[in-house]
């Protein structure tokens, strides 16, 4: 992550959820360092020391799940109490459960939905009240926010709801100043989605190998282009967005003809 930054969220309070690893991080990281004052947020505190300690001193932590209304409250109400405003809520946090639909369970669907969608339903519900002076939420898709894939019913929904929930809180919300829009992420370079592709080819040649086969320009995304793409929603760049989608795939959906490995 390169040190030098021009500022764009200097004066900015921020909250990033799921910010233990991955996107989430590289998001939290790269806002500190892009001068907001940065809540980085996950289920264990405990696994947030390396993203307070690459934040330039600009990153605290706080436990939170997203499935629970009163985490998230706190989280916000903290944002409030201590920096006197939240200007930016990336509704990050997820997990992807992979299975055949005949196969997901009870369990794993409520899992899925608690975390992806009631997660940022959460986020969006009470960061909306304390944005008085405007402000930029960003949540989190994924290029199944567009399109099905096999062995990931319980996800692919959860993220075709994300989409939509994004663009209704947009409408409901832009008279007041707040910006509401969703980066759309490809195969991202993280521990989760790794272990997937490794699983499910054999080793991690093959994995690069099929990947890059879906996704040309790039193959694996770094987390570090998504935050990138977050960080353009954040700031006042992105002034008139709001509704927006961000596909950030290296081309997967331009040709979406792979075949899920499993």
């Amino acid at each position: 992550m390169p040190e030098d930054t021009v500022g764009r969220l200097r004066g900015k309070v921020a909250i990033v959820t799921g910010a233990s690893r991955g996107i989430g991080q590289a998001i939290a990281v790269r806002f500190a360092r892009e001068g907001a004052q940065v809540i980085a947020a996950a289920r264990n505190a405990d696994d947030l020391a390396e993203t307070a300690a690459m934040g330039a001193g600009r990153i605290v932590t706080q436990r939170c799940d997203v499935q629970k209304a009163t985490d998230v409250q706190a989280l916000i109400t903290r944002a409030v109490d201590e920096y006197g405003a939240l200007d930016v809520l990336v509704n990050n946090a997820g997990i992807a459960v992979q299975k055949l639909l005949v196969d997901t369970t009870e369990e794993d669907w409520e899992l899925t939905m608690d975390t992806n969608v009631k997660g940022t339903f959460w986020g969006l519900k009470f960061a909306i009240p304390v944005m008085k002076a405007g402000g930029s939420i960003v949540n989190i898709g994924s290029v199944n926010s567009f399109a099905g894939e096999q062995t990931s019913s319980a996800y692919v929904t959860s993220k075709g709801a994300v989409l939509l929930l994004t663009k209704n809180a947009a409408a409901e919300t832009a008279h007041l100043g707040i910006r509401v829009n969703i980066v759309c992420p490809g195969s991202t370079e993280t521990q989760m989605s790794r272990a997937y592709f490794e699983a499910a080819m054999g080793s991690a040649d093959a994995a690069d190998t099929f990947t890059r086969t879906f996704a040309p320009l790039t193959g694996m995304i770094p987390p570090e282009d998504i935050a990138s793409a977050a960080l353009f929603l954040a700031s006042d760049e992105s002034k008139s967005m709001t509704g927006s989608s961000m596909l950030v795939d290296g081309g997967l959906l331009a040709s979406w003809d792979h075949v899920t490995p499993h």
